[in-house]
C-alpha cells in the first residue's frame, strides 16, 4: 500500500536489555507519568518559603511589592509538569542520553514532532478564529430552528450537524462552541438533565476528528509515521467513520437515552433570544460577530484543506501548506481588531463633542497644584504592562490565544522524548513483539478489533490519545507485519482507537474531555467520573464494532485475506 513502509528502521538492537536498571526505570517512569497525568494533584507550599521567595522577588525588582505574599500557592503536579520533571529525571540519572532527547524532538522515523506541531497550531488557530467570528454558534441555532419543536428530530439535527462540523474543522472547535450552546438550549428548554444531548455531540465530535488528518494531532502524528497522504488517510476511514456513526445514533435514542425525560417528544425552543448579544432560536444571525470574518474564515479554512488534499500526494511539507494560511488569518484579526479600535476612539471623540463645549475661561483658569505623588520604583511586573495592554487594543487576538492549546505543544515534546526513551532502552521492540504474537494468532480481523479495543483503552493511562498513539505508532513501526493486510489493518484501526478513546472510562482520555467538563461545570452542569465511564462504554463498544467491521471488509477487498 502507497505511504506504508514494509519495516521502519527501528529494529531490534540485541545490545539492548531490559532488564538493565536504566530500562526498567525509564518503564516504571513513563507509566507513573501517565499516572499522574490522568489523575493530577497539587501540594500547598510552606508559607514561610512563599513569604521569602516573594520578598526576594521584590528586592530583585522583579514584584511590586503590593501583590499579596501571603495567599496560598500551590506546586502542580500536572500534564504539564510532571512529564518534564520525568524527562529531567532520566536526563540527570543517565538513563537517556541527548540523541534520545534530539530524536523526541526533531524526530526519528517518519515521526517529526517539530512539523506535526506546526501543523496542529496553525490549524488550531484558524480553526478557533473561525469559530471567534460567532459562525459556529450561528449555524447550531439555525439547525436548532430548523429541527422546531419536535425533541427527536431537533436531537438528530444537532447530532448530523456536530458529526459535519468535528470532520472540517476538528472535534476542539465543537467542544468549545457546541458546548456552551447546549447548555444553554436545555436549559432554556427545560429539558434537565441534559445528558442524552451533551453526550450525544462529545461522541459525535470524538468520531469525526478520525477522518481528516488535519482534525486530531493524533491523525497528525499517525501519518507522519507512517508517510500517510490525506487521501490515502481519509479513504481508508471514511467508510468505518459512517459505520459507526450510523449505528451510534440508534443505539443513543432507542437504548442508552430512551427515556422521554431526556429527549422529550416536544419542546419549548426558548424565543427570548437570551444568549448574549441577543443571539436565539428566532435570531440566529445576531451571534455572527463577525460576518465577513466568517466568511473570510470559512473561505480560508476550506482552501487550506483543499490543498493539503492535493499536496499530500507529491511530498510537499504539510507545514508548508497550513503556516502561511494561519499567519494570514491573524494579519486579518489583527487588521479587524484595528479598525474596531479606531471605531470605537471616533465614536467617543463625536460623543465628546456633542456634549456641552468647555467655556474658553475654564480652559484659561488656572488650576489649583495637585500634590507631586513620587511615582512607584519599576518593576519586571510593570515592564509586562504594555504586553497587558495589547489584550485591550487586539481583543479578538487575544481571546484566539488564549483558547488556542499551546500548552498541548510542551506536553506533546514531552511524550516524544518519554516514548523515545522506551525505544532507545529496547521496551517498543518488545511491544512489537507482543502485537506481532496477538496478529499471527488471530489475524487481520484479530489486528482490527485488537488494536481499536487495546488502544482505546490505553488512552486512559498513557497520558491521554496522544502518548497512546505516540506509543503505538512506535511499537507498530518497530514490527515486522505478516502481510500487507495486517499492517494496514493496525495503522488504521489505530487511528480509530485513538479517536474513539476520547469517550472511554476517564475525561483525561483526552485534552477534549477535560475541555468538555471544565466547559460544562461552568455552565453548571456536572457529570461525575462513574457516569462519564458508564455512558460511554457501551458507546464505544457500538461504535468500535461498527467501525471495526467496515474495516475488517475493507482490508479483505483492498489486500485479500493474506
Amino acid at each position: 500500500m502507497a505511504g506504508v513502509p514494509s519495516r521502519s528502521s527501528q529494529s531490534y538492537d540485541p545490545d539492548m536489555n531490559i532488564s538493565e536498571w536504566s530500562s526498567i526505570l525509564t518503564l516504571v517512569i513513563f507509566f507513573a507519568t501517565n499516572i499522574v497525568v490522568i489523575f493530577p494533584f497539587r501540594i500547598p507550599l510552606p508559607r514561610l518559603l512563599v513569604s521569602r521567595a516573594h520578598n526576594a522577588l521584590v528586592r530583585c525588582r522583579f514584584l511590586p511589592a503590593n501583590i499579596d505574599p501571603l495567599r496560598r500557592r500551590y506546586l502542580h503536579f500536572d500534564f504539564l509538569t510532571v512529564p518534564l520533571f520525568s524527562v529531567l529525571l532520566l536526563l540527570a540519572v543517565k538513563a537517556i542520553d541527548a540523541t534520545a532527547l534530539r530524536r523526541g524532538i526533531i524526530g526519528a522515523d517518519g515521526v517529526k514532532p517539530i512539523d506535526i506541531m506546526a501543523l496542529f497550531i496553525s490549524l488550531a488557530y484558524i480553526s478557533i478564529s473561525l469559530d471567534a467570528t460567532g459562525l459556529l454558534r450561528f449555524l447550531a441555532f439555525w439547525v436548532a430552528r430548523k429541527g422546531g419543536s419536535s425533541g427527536p428530530r431537533l436531537y438528530f439535527y444537532l447530532y448530523a450537524f456536530f458529526l459535519l462540523c468535528g470532520v472540517i474543522v476538528g472535534n476542539d472547535p465543537v467542544i468549545l462552541s457546541g458546548t456552551a450552546f447546549l447548555a444553554y438550549l436545555t436549559r432554556m428548554s427545560g429539558i434537565t438533565p441534559p445528558t442524552a444531548w451533551i453526550f450525544s455531540q462529545f461522541t459525535a465530535a470524538n468520531m469525526a476528528s478520525a477522518v481528516l488528518v488535519s482534525s486530531n494531532p493524533t491523525n497528525l502524528v499517525l501519518s507522519g509515521a507512517f508517510s500517510l497522504s490525506f487521501v490515502t488517510y481519509t479513504s481508508s476511514l471514511i467508510l468505518p467513520f459512517i459505520a459507526s456513526a450510523l449505528l451510534v445514533y440508534p443505539f443513543l435514542v432507542f437504548v442508552l437515552f430512551r427515556s422521554p425525560d431526556l429527549i422529550p417528544p416536544s419542546i419549548e425552543l426558548p424565543t427570548d433570544d437570551g444568549e448574549e448579544g441577543g443571539a436565539g432560536i428566532n435570531n440566529p444571525s445576531a451571534a455572527l460577530i463577525d460576518k465577513w470574518g466568517a466568511i473570510f474564515g470559512g473561505i480560508l479554512l476550506l482552501i487550506t484543506l483543499g490543498v493539503l488534499v492535493g499536496t499530500s500526494a507529491i511530498g510537499v511539507p504539510v507545514w508548508e501548506v497550513t503556516v502561511p494560511p494561519a499567519v494570514i488569518m491573524f494579519a486579518r484579526d489583527v487588521h479587524y481588531d484595528w479598525m474596531q479600535r479606531k471605531a470605537a476612539v471616533a465614536r467617543r471623540r463625536s460623543e465628546s463633542e456633542d456634549n456641552a463645549p468647555i467655556e474658553l475661561q475654564d480652559l484659561a483658569a488656572p488650576h489649583p497644584a495637585s500634590p507631586t505623588v513620587p511615582s512607584p520604583p519599576r518593576t519586571l511586573w510593570s515592564l509586562l504592562a504594555p504586553t497587558r495592554r495589547l489584550a485591550d487594543t487586539f481583543p479578538t487576538v487575544h481571546h484566539i490565544a488564549q483558547r488556542l492549546p499551546i500548552a498541548l505543544v510542551p506536553f506533546a515534546f514531552l511524550m516524544f522524548i518519554l516514548v523515545q526513551g522506551l525505544a532507545s532502552k529496547g521496551w517498543v521492540q518488545v511491544f512489537a513483539g507482543w502485537w506481532g504474537a496477538w496478529v499471527r494468532s488471530t489475524g487481520s480481523v484479530g489486528a482490527v478489533f485488537g488494536m481499536i479495543v487495546g488502544a482505546g483503552l490505553l488512552c486512559n493511562i498513557c497520558g491521554t490519545n496522544i502518548g497512546t498513539t505516540i506509543l503505538l505508532a512506535r511499537t507498530l513501526q518497530a514490527w515486522s507485519p505478516p502481510s500487507q493486510s495486517a499492517r494496514y489493518a493496525s495503522i488504521y484501526a489505530l487511528a480509530l482507537g485513538s479517536n474513539y478513546g476520547a469517550f472511554t472510562l476517564t475525561f483525561s482520555a483526552s485534552l477534549a474531555g477535560l475541555l468538555w467538563r471544565g466547559i460544562l461545570r461552568q455552565k453548571g452542569i456536572h457529570v461525575r467520573r462513574v457516569q462519564f465511564a458508564l455512558l460511554n462504554a457501551g458507546t464505544f463498544v457500538v461504535a468500535s464494532a461498527a467501525s471495526g467491521a467496515a474495516l475488517v471488509g475493507q482490508t479483505y477487498v483492498v489486500h485479500g485475506r493474506k
